[in-house]
């Protein structure tokens, strides 16, 4: 199918397949379309009881045989493996929308796709993980500091200073901790990072 006959089945779906369709839509409505387009983007055929129970109302009954013609059509478009890779990738479900035939080269890429998404929210928490630590240490190093301003102050009682020299002990101590920490997670940083780049080349020389 041409892009231009494409864009023209998408416009078609505009005026034709959006939900709650009133009468008119019912009527004139082209149920290979909207079929194709259903089936293009991933929704499984039994979508069509939406269609049917909003236009019974109407008295209008959707032509299934027509829809089933475009669904194929428009899953023969989704239901390929460089696709799956992609919806996989991006994190979305399956709507087990692929006839067998189709599914068998849909799924091994939604498989490898959602691999990555998987290895990809894996990275994205370490990097989080590693970004908050260090946020940790800037902070306690401004405390470390503000407190020691205050310590040198004028005007302080000793029970006052005492306290400051305790609460600088014990933001050191934590300062200590929290640095002790970061190497480790810093690490595991690098590690999902490299994990997820090896299996991104792996999986896309599979495509």
């Amino acid at each position: 199918m041409t892009d231009s006959k494409w864009l023209v089945l998408l416009t078609a779906l505009l005026m034709t397949g959006c939900a709650g369709m009133d009468k008119s839509q019912c009527l004139t409505a082209d149920w290979r379309t909207i079929g194709f387009e259903d089936g293009a983007n991933g929704k499984p055929e039994t979508a069509i009881a939406t269609y049917r129970q909003e236009c019974a109302d109407h008295g209008v009954t959707p032509e299934l045989n027509a829809y089933r013609l475009g669904h194929r059509a428009g899953s023969e478009r989704f239901c390929t493996r460089v696709n799956g890779f992609n919806v996989g990738k991006r994190g979305a479900s399956y709507q087990n929308s692929c006839m067998p035939d189709l599914e068998a080269d849909f799924l091994p890429g939604y498989r490898d796709g959602k691999t990555l998404y998987d290895l990809q929210r894996g990275l994205n928490s370490a990097r989080s993980a590693a970004e908050k630590q260090h946020r940790l240490i800037s902070a306690l190093e401004q405390d470390i500091v503000s407190n020691t301003e205050l310590l040198v102050a004028d005007g302080l009682s000793r029970e006052e200073r005492v306290q400051l020299l305790y609460d600088i002990e014990m933001l050191k101590s934590e300062l200590d901790h929290a640095i002790n920490l970061l190497p480790a997670l810093e690490h595991d940083a690098h590690l999902a990072e490299q994990a997820y780049i090896k299996a991104e080349q792996r999986l896309r020389d599979h495509l």
